[in-house]
């Protein structure tokens, strides 16, 4: 009987550390140990690149040379016309704010017209890395935004962060770290997002309260969520006609490093795109590869555990206070948009609606990656460790509209029934989504 008593201790024994080495050495760390380049190989000329900024004139080309330059302020261009910022590529041209002490952005772009940013390579900015407001027509292309550190929440928000713009292109980038979003464009109209990387962010690409864009031929992929598309209260515009397809959305496992507080520290790790409370939404010819929640569909009512444990805050009061600490200093210009309450906003829609998943390719990845946060445990194993291509909160719209599903496209819908506390939790078919045709998205 001590015997068997002791074969058994034994086994178990090596079952536990088993487990815990494979939890320990399987594929949770999906991001590449990259050497920081030591300071002193840098470059000063930032009295330099300050005049070029400064007094760059309107239809001017400003070529920034080759090499590797370290600044301790941001470089801005405000009230500029027709003007090109060119490096000599990307990788080639090297932008250091590591060592940066005044001001938030690496470059700030304000209150211009028809601005190109071009060739370089931007890392390290204490908040941004690049920021745009007030502008219309502007071009990113081939431009390398990361920071340099592992992934931690003390890393910037954004990489390229466009807000309040018009007639955005965003080509040939890669983004990388932000503790937010490697490309994140807000409240702006007619935006092409194409052919980027985003890698090794809490998001790789996030679109909020935009209308008008187009995101296609890009790679998201080994972020905690690959991309994102959200409509939020009390801002300038609201989410509409927005298209993601022919993209690839893959592998996107990391863990969360976003700051506890931040909307972004509830992002879940395995999710291929989620769509936040998203509008006129169109979502097709997708690669949602290794993804454990491939598509996540939910309404702004949903509320989700923030930060400490047990706290549960609501999106709209937690994204709101986002919002208030990152555009801090535009406040006396959008001190409405700032400051609008859930409660205020009479013309927002917390609903998901009119969002029409068409035909994508999917597959789910490993039971490790489901279950490495606690709230992907908990959605595994409420629907039995079951795949679905789309998790949905379960709230529809009243006016109808919230899902079409392409008659073609046979889906599971994992519905968890989140404002009931996952009472009528269960895997459907979807075909009460089931449409006939992708709805006809407004021009407006």
């Amino acid at each position: 009987m001590k015997r068997f008593l002791k074969y058994t201790f034994l086994m178990l024994l090596f079952l536990v550390i088993s487990g815990f080495i494979w939890w320990k050495v399987s594929d949770y760390q999906v991001y590449e140990n990259r050497p920081q380049k030591p300071m002193s190989e840098y470059i000063d000329l930032e009295a330099d690149f300050q005049k070029l900024f400064q007094l760059a004139k309107d239809g001017e080309t400003i070529i920034l040379p080759e090499g590797y330059f370290k600044f301790s302020k941001a470089l801005i261009l405000d009230g500029k016309r027709n003007v090109t910022l060119k490096g000599a590529g990307m990788d080639k041209t090297v932008l250091s704010f590591r060592e940066q002490t005044e001001g938030a952005e690496g470059i700030r772009v304000a209150n211009c017209k028809n601005v190109t940013l071009e060739g370089f390579t931007i890392q390290d900015a204490i908040g941004d890395n690049i920021k745009a407001i007030y502008t219309d027509t502007l071009t990113f292309r081939s431009i390398k935004t990361e920071w340099t550190d592992v992934p931690n929440t003390e890393l910037g928000a954004y990489g390229i962060y466009p807000v309040i713009c018009k007639n955005v292109l965003i080509e040939n980038c890669v983004a990388l770290r932000a503790s937010d979003s490697g490309l994140y464009i807000g409240q702006s109209e007619n935006i092409v997002i194409r052919n980027n990387k985003a890698l090794e962010n809490v998001c790789g690409i996030n679109v909020e309260n935009s209308e008008n864009v187009d995101m296609y031929n890009n790679e998201a992929f080994n972020n905690t969520s690959g991309m994102t598309v959200l409509d939020i209260p009390g801002l300038t515009r609201y989410c509409k006609n927005v298209k993601v397809h022919h993209n690839k959305i893959y592998g996107n496992n990391l863990f969360n490093f976003a700051p506890a507080g931040n909307i972004a520290a509830s992002n879940i790790p395995g999710t291929g795109l989620l769509l936040w409370a998203a509008k006129e939404t169109q979502v097709y010819d997708n690669d949602f590869s290794d993804q454990a929640f491939p598509i996540f569909a939910i309404s702004f009512l949903t509320s989700y555990k923030i930060g400490q444990e047990n706290e549960y805050v609501p999106i709209a009061a937690s994204e709101q206070a986002r919002m208030e600490v990152s555009i801090k200093e535009e406040t006396s210009l959008r001190e409405d948009a700032i400051n609008g309450e859930f409660e205020r906003d009479k013309k927002y829609r917390p609903y998901t609606e009119n969002v029409y998943i068409g035909k994508n390719k999917y597959s789910f990845g490993s039971l490790r990656k489901k279950i490495q946060s606690k709230d992907g445990f908990l959605f595994t194993l409420g629907m039995s460790f079951k795949d679905a291509q789309l998790w949905f909160d379960g709230v529809n719209n009243p006016d109808g509209s919230t899902l079409c599903i392409d008659k073609n496209e046979a889906i599971a819908i994992a519905d968890m029934d989140f404002m009931n506390e996952y009472k009528n939790a269960a895997i459907k078919d979807g075909a009460e989504y089931t449409c006939d045709a992708k709805p006809t998205l407004t021009n407006k």
